[in-house]
């Protein structure tokens, strides 16, 4: 007989003889899918990769009962693939640093979860504990639930991938598919505790490659809202979508972004923040307005990967001097109105400065005579610039690839990306905020200086979306299935642990 969740009801516990990892190593190999390897309390450095392979539950004795520290100096802490029709689940144990010399970053991380949105795997992860690991948990096309969890770390604690999703590669087919707002197909964060130590804001998760999460009833000291866009990560795609509601926020008044939006379909509502500068806001933008990020290139008004005003250009002349900044005066004082241009591009056509190969930024502002233009963003450099006698063109993005508050289009594929027939077709898909405060009752909202991201069309502020109702809480996965006994504290006076091989392994009722 199975289980709501696809696991039989009679499953078996194995019994670690230790947390050392051949002892969980040899109790694995006994396990079948549905069954429960125990590891008991205690702690023990792991030195290679706990590969998990089967459709099993690892239980530790809780945070503060079992303790695993990483000494792995290259590769992963933990490999888990779901299998389908099944869930896999790590629970109540304690992860440390055990001596990592190097950082395991993403996409491959510390811990590395695979599985699919086409298969009916699943995967929780609940009431452990990370640690200041020298590395990332990674979650790629993972349909399921981290909650009732500890973070403690001075970076990014959570990288959320759909690069698998409706079987395709690079998030393509996460893009291709509905936004299924409010519905089970996302990675949730619920019930935690998330504490970022240093003295930047970092994220709960960071998102790539069409992935979608869902942040929701948990606590974050020093942690935000993030994503990536399809931009900066190279092939891959921006993430795809994302709710955040009703968690609490602390800052350590350093900054007043709470969050940066660069793609995707975000709800963010019903949350409170505190200890941010001035009005704390969500950043919403798009990088490849001052960027040309291989292989998309720029959104600079001719790239056929964005929705391009037709006409273009819309001016053609020279510039009269070298830019002096991101301001660039052009000859024959065409008498332009005031902010006339704000929000077209302008692009640089030849390169007689020779100082810079990027050659177009989205305009901010002009006069009679004048533009001034986005710059790197601080983030990638050199900005554009001009010297005299450069020739320069006016154009106009109305929407580009994959910026916030679009969805869908046809499949993109390859690893060169080729537009498919009838690009672009792109839609409209905004973001909301609503019912966001800071103390003293100030709105928290979106905020953006990128023109191309136009609010009440991509975005809306103190606007519920229409027709959203969240998904049950707690998550089914939660709810159906129970917590790992209260820990018991590991006396300080306890041996380091001896890998021995299992002995007396012993079946026991299942959870």
């Amino acid at each position: 007989m199975l289980g709501a969740i696809g696991q039989p009801c009679d499953a078996t516990d194995f019994n670690a003889r230790s947390p050392a990892l051949a002892d969980v190593t040899a109790a694995m190999a006994l396990a079948r899918d549905g069954d429960n390897v125990v590891v008991p309390a205690g702690s023990a450095t792991w030195s290679s990769t706990l590969t998990v392979n089967k459709a099993i539950t690892l239980r530790g004795a809780g945070i503060g009962g079992t303790i695993i520290k990483d000494g792995v100096q290259l590769g992963k802490l933990l490999q888990v693939t779901l299998l389908p029709g099944k869930m896999t689940r790590i629970s109540g144990i304690e992860f440390q640093n055990g001596g990592r010399a190097k950082v395991a970053p993403a996409p491959n991380g510390i811990l590395h979860v695979d599985g699919s949105n086409t298969d009916g795997s699943k995967f929780r992860m609940d009431h452990c504990k990370w640690d200041h690991l020298k590395g990332y948990p990674v979650f790629n096309t993972i349909i399921g639930v981290i909650d009732h969890c500890v973070y403690s770390t001075d970076t990014i604690c959570n990288y959320v991938y759909g690069s698998r999703w409706n079987g395709n590669a690079f998030g393509d087919g996460s893009w291709a598919g509905p936004s299924a707002l409010g519905s089970d197909q996302f990675l949730f964060f619920e019930d935690n505790t998330f504490t970022i130590t240093s003295a930047l804001n970092h994220g709960i998760a960071d998102c790539f490659q069409g992935g979608r999460y869902v942040i929701r009833h948990n606590t974050g000291y020093n942690a935000t809202i993030q994503s990536h866009g399809t931009e900066s990560q190279a092939r891959g795609r921006g993430a795809r979508a994302a709710e955040v509601y009703n968690n609490n926020f602390t800052g350590n008044n350093q900054n007043s972004i709470a969050g940066d939006v660069r793609s995707g379909v975000f709800l963010i509502h019903d949350n409170t923040w505190s200890g941010f500068q001035g009005t704390a806001h969500i950043s919403i933008r798009c990088h490849r307005i001052f960027f040309p990020f291989a292989p998309w290139a720029g959104a600079d008004g001719t790239n056929p990967w964005d929705n391009n005003q037709p006409g273009g250009p819309f001016y053609s002349g020279t510039a009269s001097g070298a830019s002096s900044g991101q301001t660039v005066k052009v000859s024959g004082n065409p008498g332009w109105k005031p902010n006339q241009w704000v929000g077209y591009a302008v692009k640089r056509k030849t390169n007689l400065a020779g100082s810079s190969s990027i050659d177009f930024g989205e305009i901010k502002a002009n006069g009679s005579d004048t533009l001034t233009y986005s710059g790197n963003g601080g983030y990638f450099k050199p900005s554009m610039t001009f010297a005299s006698g450069d020739s320069l063109q006016i154009w106009k993005v109305n929407q580009a690839l994959d910026q916030p508050g679009v969805s869908g289009g046809a499949l993109v594929t390859g690893s060169l990306p080729s537009r498919p027939a009838g690009w672009y077709n792109q839609v409209i898909d905004p973001c909301y905020t609503w019912n966001n405060k800071q103390e003293g009752g100030a709105p928290v909202n979106f905020s953006t200086d990128t023109a191309v991201i136009k609010p009440n069309v991509h975005y809306y502020n103190n606007t519920a979306k229409p027709g959203y109702t969240p998904y049950t809480y707690p998550h089914p996965l939660v709810s159906g299935n129970p917590a790992p006994p209260t820990p018991t504290p590991i006396p300080t006076s306890t041996p380091a642990v001896t890998p021995n091989p299992p002995t007396n392994l012993k079946a026991g009722p299942g959870t």
